[in-house]
């Protein structure tokens, strides 16, 4: 089987591809700077809009995992239409690539969609059949693009899953997890000792274990899936998971609520708000569908925080 895997220049594709090979699928990676992989067939991918062009990258290929899209704006509050780019690059790119997919006979097509699609933080669980009420940018478009992957392979011969991680972390992350794990390092205070939350996380080693067996396994066709490390944790739990990975002690403080939601409004600080609050995922559906039981649990998923792994991603 060949398999077409976008946006292979980031951090989750990075880990995918050596994977894919082992396993013996041909490769196709499709990415604007090009990646020096042994066995790994490169492709200048277009820029994601409602115009580009994939008939090329998609000849001979049985199936496609669409990683490619925007998580970030670099400045919310620089006059940008945030609504604007992140539909342009996550919904309208995933439609053209969709719909070619489609035209051109892919049997399975793999979108790495989020659990933001469905909310940015609930009291409850998570799962398959939440009704979605995304309250970001980011998560509309993420469930726009759903729609379209799902609209593009309907009554098709060919068939999709729609893959709704929550914070994915391990080596090579440099977003919010890699800022997270640099706070930590560092032994400053992290006025995070009083949050009681409950939020899911899934290790990358993990992701790619589930991409691989849902290009195995037919059970994996349209169907929306919410993989996790199935064993959530509270913030002060993460970060002392955390610290002692990095063999450093945990400094946490607590702080009466309204001082710490005007740390959150500090330049920089943000993702503290995100620490607060809870967004974790029931797993049901997983083991019951595919069968599918993440291999490593957080701690062994956080070893490469280790000093002696070298594989530490800050």
């Amino acid at each position: 089987m060949k398999v077409l895997v976008t946006g292979s220049s980031g951090f989750v594709a990075s880990h995918l591809l050596p994977e894919l090979r082992a396993a013996g699928f041909s490769v196709r990676a499709a990415s604007r700077k090009k990646i020096p992989i042994a066995g790994v067939e490169w492709f200048d991918c277009p820029e994601l809009n409602l115009s580009a062009d994939w008939r090329e990258a998609l000849v001979g290929i049985s199936a496609v995992v669409h990683l490619a899209g925007r998580a970030h704006v670099p400045s919310e509050t620089s006059g940008m239409d945030v609504e604007k780019i992140y539909h342009r690059i996550n919904a309208d790119g995933t439609v053209a690539l969709a719909q070619q997919a489609a035209r051109a006979g892919v049997k399975h097509f793999l979108f790495m969609s989020s659990c933001h699609a469905l909310a940015s933080e609930s009291g409850t669980a998570l799962s398959e059949s939440t009704v979605p009420h995304p309250c970001t940018a980011y998560g509309r478009s993420k469930l726009a693009a759903e729609a379209a992957v799902r609209q593009a392979f309907d009554n098709q011969n060919g068939r999709c899953t729609i893959i709704r991680p929550p914070l994915i972390y391990g080596p090579g992350n440099l977003a919010n997890f890699a800022r997270l794990i640099g706070w930590v390092r560092s032994g400053v205070p992290l006025p995070l000792g009083g949050i009681r939350n409950r939020r899911s996380f899934l290790g990358v080693e993990n992701l790619v274990d589930f991409v691989l067996t849902c290009l195995d396994r037919p059970p994996a066709a349209n169907q929306i899936f919410m993989p996790s490390d199935n064993e959530d944790v509270s913030t002060p739990e993460l970060v002392r998971q955390l610290a002692d990975g990095l063999e450093r002690k945990a400094f946490l403080v607590s702080l009466p609520e309204s001082v710490l939601a005007c740390c959150t409004r500090l330049p920089g600080l943000g993702m503290l708000k995100k620490l607060t609050t809870s967004l974790f995922i029931d797993q049901a559906h997983i083991r019951t569908g595919l069968g599918w039981r993440p291999p490593l649990s957080l701690r062994e998923g956080l070893a490469f925080l280790s000093p002696k792994s070298g594989a530490e991603s800050s």
